[in-house]
């Protein structure tokens, strides 16, 4: 087990006009190209089949602000399990999440909530408006959207990082990636006024079993003031065997969303 992990998060929009589009960047002797960076990224994610470890989130809307700590269980591409704990240990509650619905235990009311899986539902849940996919993308450590497989529309320097931005109709990402690594380290999405809408960044970044790993993770909408920060002790990457265990008592009250 690797001490000291973080996890977190994948991709954004932002526009810019009027600038010249090129896919190869220059700072200092360092010289990349998108599809260098892409190929990082997709090697990254092809190497990581499953993931165990545990740490601390919080959660931050204009209703709330609490934290406490978890023990997150993944299997790609379908399993993913999340257990919160109190202080004292006390269980909060457990959320077992698949492609196609999930089942969220209160442990406090004990109440189990049922539905499909889908952004409005998940955004219920973890308070950020995520797909399913967008998860295991963001807990891997972050990655392109398929749509932005490709050279980007423009490319810069900013904060001596590596920047990479991709249009849409009504919509733009934005990539900050590290010159060194080549990590990604922020991804924002923007909206068509270019108004930020979601903003996901990994640091802390460390090697687990020879897979580069972020540590601190976190996700902000600045439109609803909702922020999701998760902050990894421990985890480890590939494991052979996982357990996903998801017990509910046979008195619990059952919800349907």
């Amino acid at each position: 087990m690797v001490q000291r992990y973080c996890f977190v998060l994948v991709l954004f929009f932002l526009s810019f006009i009027g600038c010249r589009t090129t896919s190869t960047l220059n700072l200092g002797n360092r010289s990349i190209t998108s599809a260098e960076v892409q190929e990082i990224a997709r090697t990254h994610h092809a190497r990581i089949q499953s993931i165990q470890g545990e740490g601390r989130i919080s959660v931050e809307t204009p209703e709330i602000a609490q934290s406490g700590a978890f023990i997150l269980t993944l299997r790609k591409p379908d399993s993913l399990l999340i257990n919160l704990q109190g202080p004292f240990g006390i269980k909060v509650g457990s959320a077992l999440v698949t492609r196609t619905g999930f089942s969220f235990y209160n442990s406090l009311e004990n109440k189990l909530i049922t539905g499909s899986t889908n952004i409005e539902n998940l955004n219920r849940i973890l308070h950020v408006q995520l797909s399913f996919d967008d998860l295991l993308n963001i807990f891997a450590g972050g990655g392109f959207l398929n749509d932005d497989l490709r050279s980007p529309d423009e490319t810069r320097i900013e904060d001596d990082q590596f920047v990479f931005i991709y249009t849409s109709y009504n919509s733009s990402r934005r990539y900050w990636i590290e010159p060194t690594s080549l990590y990604i380290q922020r991804i924002q999405f923007l909206d068509g006024s270019g108004k930020l809408t979601l903003e996901q960044s990994f640091n802390d970044f460390e090697n687990v079993d020879g897979i580069a790993m972020p540590y601190a993770i976190r996700i902000t909408q600045p439109k609803t003031q909702q922020m999701l920060i998760l902050k990894y002790s421990n985890i480890m990457v590939n494991v052979e065997q996982l357990q996903f265990t998801f017990t509910i008592p046979q008195n619990a009250e059952r919800i349907r969303w």
